[in-house]
């Protein structure tokens, strides 16, 4: 299946798939580069507990202004694929 990568390096997954995978809006995404094949594999990660989140925001804890909600979704996405 070709799809077209959008100038933000954006690309869409169809619905059949969405559907198929049960990938929602708002749904994490695994990011598997596979340089033998040349490709990347998307996985939905397994449900996961927030207690396993613990720390995620750690790397904050020394600036004086709370972080921004952009740098939580960033550094909690990054705790959630590391594979704790």
């Amino acid at each position: 299946m070709l799809m077209k990568v959008f100038n933000k390096g954006q690309i869409v997954i169809p619905i059949a798939i969405r559907k198929a995978l049960g990938v929602e809006p708002g749904d994490m995404m695994d990011v598997i580069i596979d340089s033998d094949e040349q490709c990347i594999k998307l996985k939905k990660p397994v449900a996961s507990k927030s207690s396993e989140l613990a720390g995620s925001l750690s790397g904050f804890s020394k600036r004086k202004a709370f972080p921004t909600k952009k740098e939580m979704r960033k550094a909690l996405a990054e705790g959630l694929s590391d594979g704790r």
